[in-house]
């Protein structure tokens, strides 16, 4: 069985691993110079830098068994999410995080962080009367099996907020978590996708000692004959309901099916003529964009353990946080150092994206020396990675959308394949997981 993937990011890279280990005949094609996507690692003079996805969800079971296939199970590092928040010119600590033993350890900082107000009352208050409800539906908000969660789908975290909590808790709590974790604001978030995301990065969060990318590096490096990096798909080809196979270079390369792996919109330019049931759920998906900097640095910025700072969108902040991936691991900065990591957002990171790198450091370290007056004009290194579509968005309705393409039109077009974290609740978990279930589904047409 000959079989064709489209690129080679967490998806892809995924199903033909799955495909490889069944015996087929697999060529994965990458448009970038090497593979992973947006998940992957760098690594300068001592540092290690995550220039994509920042970290797994300890729900991420597909991503932990593919790891413990490729022999990263004792490489795994987890932290506490200790973020500062703004509070009257300074910044007041909390851990983000609902495990037992995390909870236990840091009593004594939550207690403080509540009394000394680092959340206004009003937030306090109508998160209290919203917790009724995230208690009762967190089962629901899984990221694969997310179909008991659609009644939320259709109106934004903000919008659901306001109804259960107010605007205060809008403001000072659900459009951080939204912005950081999404790059993009609550009003462009589906409430289920929204508290989805909520409710797994409160459930902790792993990487691994030498970088995230170790995952996709793993894949890569075991499938190294099967994929052929800057080698970009002009064309899916489908001729009468049915896969021929992709074009490249101009040339026809033929194939019993097609495991399609990019992102919605490549898709929709790559494959035109799709099926009604099939585009018109690929064009609800939206995708945020981010400048993302590091400044790797000589001392810390931070204090001790903190991970990272947040910046709502009350303060005008181009960022919509910063952090110390130094907190991550022991092998993410020499010792003694630090390496922050800024993520611009929403409007600020198309703009961002569009000036030169030189002029992004100036506006960057002014920036963070607004909070952070010790950061140096001058850092060690600065690496900088442009991300056109950065994080995927499920606005609401895009859940619903994909629960009914995957019910009523996957294989409307036999031989063609659909992976990708648009599939399910947007998330390197969804990735991974659809890149097996096509590969799967591949081997059974």
């Amino acid at each position: 069985m000959k079989v064709v993937v489209v690129g080679a990011g967490m998806a892809g890279l995924t199903a033909v691993h799955e495909l490889r280990k069944a015996g087929a005949d697999v060529v994965c094609y990458e448009s970038a110079g090497k593979p992973g996507g947006r998940v992957i690692s760098a690594r300068r003079d001592g540092f290690v830098m995550d220039m994509g996805a920042q970290f797994f969800f300890r729900s991420y079971d597909t991503c932990f068994g593919i790891a413990e296939e490729l022999g990263l199970a004792k490489d795994y590092s987890t932290w506490e999410f200790r973020g500062g928040f703004p509070n009257k010119g300074r910044f007041l600590p909390i851990v983000a995080s609902i495990v037992p033993k995390d909870i236990r350890n840091n009593l004594g900082e939550t207690i403080s962080f509540l009394l000394r107000g680092g959340l206004p009352y009003s937030t306090i208050l109508q998160l209290l009367k919203m917790l009724p409800t995230l208690v009762c539906r967190y089962k629901d908000l899984d990221l694969i099996n997310f179909e008991r969660s659609l009644d939320m789908d259709m109106e934004s975290i903000t919008d659901f907020t306001l109804r259960k909590g107010g605007r205060s808790l809008v403001e000072n709590f659900f459009q951080s978590v939204a912005s950081t974790l999404t790059l993009a604001m609550p009003e462009e978030l589906s409430a289920a996708y929204g508290l989805g995301l909520l409710w797994n990065m409160i459930n902790g969060l792993t990487t691994f000692k030498n970088g995230l990318g170790c995952i996709t590096e793993g894949l890569a490096e075991k499938y190294t004959d099967s994929i052929k990096c800057g080698t970009p798909v002009d064309r899916i080809v489908i001729e009468q309901g049915k896969v021929k196979g992709v074009e490249v270079n101009g040339s026809l390369v033929k194939a019993d099916a097609v495991v399609s792996a990019v992102t919605a919109t490549k898709l929709l330019d790559m494959a035109q003529g799709l099926p009604e049931g099939i585009s018109r759920a690929l064009q609800t998906v939206k995708y945020s964009a981010c400048c993302h900097v590091i400044f790797a640095l000589p001392k810390p910025l931070l204090p001790k353990d903190w991970y990272a700072i947040v910046t709502p969108r009350n303060t005008d902040s181009l960022v919509s946080g910063f952090s110390d991936n130094a907190v991550k691991s022991p092998n993410y900065a020499p010792s003694g150092c630090s390496q922050i990591s800024c993520w611009t957002y929403h409007k600020y990171a198309r703009e961002l994206n569009d000036r030169t790198d030189e002029e992004i450091k100036k506006i960057l370290v002014k920036e963070l020396q607004r909070f952070v007056p010790s950061m140096p004009n001058e850092p060690l290194f600065m690496e900088l990675y442009r991300w056109r579509e950065a994080v995927c968005v499920s606005p609401p309705g895009m859940l619903t959308a994909m629960a009914r393409m995957k019910r009523d039109s996957y294989r409307d077009v036999k031989g063609l394949y659909l992976a990708g974290e648009y599939l399910n609740m947007p998330s390197v978990e969804s990735a991974a997981y659809s890149g097996v279930y096509a590969a799967k589904a591949a081997l059974q047409q």
